[in-house]
């Protein structure tokens, strides 16, 4: 199997995409994309992420690749989590502060970044799969209603009632995991001002 072939397998193998980081680490030259790109076979979808032809390329992914130290947060992770109902027109994400996003932001993209010290930026930070499949970095529930929370006056008054109501109703929610999030974020009495009314 050549180096054009091994690509296309290692692609079909993963949902379609695949970044030249990615294919550079597993032994591929990066003149094979550029002999697949001109024949057809992929697609550059943006500097170092190529997929498939035809494959649909969501806004997770795009974002995941643009920002790869970016994680989804405040109404995203809220919509990911099932907490509200809302499919994001906006994206939102959080990034740590002094993270040069610029070049992303000039381009109009529909994305919104929150900035956060190191320290707590990998506070809560886990895994899931998008509604297409394909795996992304988010905050966890607790870390999402914290960030809401600190953020109410710039969060839909709608998604704020619907998250946090949905949260408290969640059979599963981890009261321990969120008060332990509250005191490392500062956020205890913000916390309470709702625990004591929505529980």
């Amino acid at each position: 199997m050549n180096q054009v072939e091994k690509l296309l397998q290692l692609m079909n193998e993963r949902d379609g995409t695949i970044t030249t980081k990615e294919a550079v680490n597993l032994g591929i030259r990066k003149n094979a994309f550029q002999e697949l790109e001109e024949k057809g076979e992929v697609v550059r979808i943006a500097e170092g992420l190529y997929a498939l032809p035809g494959e649909d390329i969501d806004e997770y992914i795009y974002f995941s690749h643009r920002v790869p130290k970016g994680i989804f947060s405040h109404d995203t992770a809220a919509f990911l989590w099932g907490l509200q109902n809302r499919s994001p027109l906006i994206y939102h994400m959080t990034i740590q502060s002094g993270s040069n996003v610029s070049r992303i932001k000039e381009r109009g993209t529909k994305i919104i970044f929150h900035y956060i010290k190191e320290p707590l930026l990998e506070l809560g930070k886990t895994k899931v799969k998008n509604p297409f499949g394909r795996e992304i970095i988010i905050y966890d529930r607790e870390r999402t209603i914290l960030d809401i929370i600190r953020d109410k006056n710039s969060i839909d008054p709608q998604i704020f009632t619907e998250t946090l109501k949905s949260y408290f109703e969640y059979e599963e929610k981890n009261m321990r995991k969120l008060y332990k999030y509250a005191k490392e974020m500062n956020l205890l009495e913000n916390l309470s001002t709702y625990t004591e009314v929505l529980l």
